[in-house]
């Protein structure tokens, strides 16, 4: 037996037909930017995550730039971000002319606000980041923010679907970003994305940024310099077929992790989160100090793994910037034992079993050579 890790030729062929189908009816519709498709998503978007607005724009990146634009972060300010976390994260900052500053993550990978917390009133704004399908603790970031006049956006590209207390990821901060890659829970068939807030003026300034600094209603009239960002109505069509299954992708998910999570009982396999129904399981995270050696044992079965992220962001962005870094412990250590197991809405009970059955035998062959005591 064959695991990948994501497979799109997995998808049930009914849902293969309803992405025929909606693509199909933007190409008989003959209005390729913008238009009716768009404009239904972004309403259903912000009705099924129980927001005002809903602005689709290129991509998750993208997302997070025009909401840090938004709200007036840019050269002079800095903006805390996750050490762990995908490089994109940081990369908006930089490209508005902030300064990120590296807050290291907790136990589970998220952002440490007992960390974060201390900096108080050298920051202007902070992204956390819902990793791997876990929430942030939105009430105890946004109590503090609003003690220090701190900004929040939301990075939700791995936590689509998620709650916190009955509330969505993404309606807590000032601003929530999605990204709709297309591995992601919610995800198009190409690149996409879409920004959300409560507040108009926010959505109004976000359309126009993503529109070259457009004003309303006059594409040549410029409030501003802006950028080209839009989600295409092809993709806002799949993303309202997908939105439909959305839900039902996720308690497969979270099947899934509890098959996991109880399969491997009594063998020596650290995981980074043990709960269920505390994740919409983006990733499913192993944490194993001999990763490379599992990697390779795991593919030799058949079954395909991933990393996320084989270097913390932090570090790579002092990388590329050619500066010094002092990379907080635990995030460069989860970098270094990460291994992401395969966990998709279309994978079969088969296949999960077959992961189960491979991870264990691969632990105990080891335990059994005195590798693992």
């Amino acid at each position: 037996m064959k695991v990948p890790f994501f497979d799109f030729n997995q998808a049930p062929s009914v849902l293969v037909e309803e992405w025929q189908e909606a693509v199909g009816r933007v190409l008989r519709s003959g209005r390729y930017i913008g238009g009716q498709e768009l404009e239904i998503f972004e309403s259903d978007w912000a009705s099924y995550i129980n927001i005002n607005y809903a602005v689709g724009v290129g991509n998750g990146l993208d997302a997070i730039i025009l909401g840090l634009r938004a709200l007036n972060i840019g050269p002079g300010s800095t903006v805390a971000v996750p050490s762990h976390t995908f490089l994109a994260t940081w990369i908006a900052v930089e490209a508005v002319g902030a300064t990120p500053l590296g807050i290291d993550c907790d136990e589970f990978g998220l952002l440490d606000l007992d960390i974060l917390e201390g900096f108080g009133s050298r920051i202007d704004a902070v992204i956390p980041v819902h990793m791997h399908g876990q929430a942030v603790d939105m009430r105890r970031l946004c109590k503090w923010a609003e003690e220090q006049e701190v900004k929040i956006i939301e990075d939700c590209a791995q936590a689509h679907g998620l709650t916190i207390e009955g509330r969505h990821v993404g309606t807590w901060g000032d601003i929530g970003a999605f990204s709709f890659y297309p591995t992601k829970n919610l995800g198009a068939l190409g690149d996409a994305g879409v920004v959300v807030t409560s507040k108009e003026f926010l959505a109004k300034r976000i359309r126009s940024l993503g529109n070259y600094g457009s004003e309303a209603g006059n594409k040549y009239k410029y409030a501003e310099i802006g950028v080209n960002s839009r989600l295409d109505p092809i993709q806002a069509a799949v993303l309202r077929v997908n939105l439909s299954y959305l839900d039902d992708w996720n308690l497969r998910r979270r099947e899934i992790a509890k098959h996991y999570i109880n399969g491997f009982k009594n063998v020596d396999l650290q995981l980074l989160n043990e709960d269920p129904s505390s994740s919409v399981w983006h990733h499913f995270i192993t944490l194993c100090g001999w990763r490379d050696e599992f990697r390779v044992a795991l593919e030799g079965k058949g079954v395909f793994t991933e990393v996320h992220y084989p270097q913390c962001a932090e570090d790579s962005y002092a990388h590329i910037k050619g500066m010094g870094s002092n990379i907080p412990i635990r995030a460069r250590k989860l970098a270094e034992s990460t291994l992401s197991l395969p966990i998709s809405p279309w994978m079969q009970d088969e296949q999960v079993q077959f992961v189960v059955d491979s991870v264990r035998e691969i632990i105990l062959l080891r335990k059994a050579k005195g590798d693992i005591t």
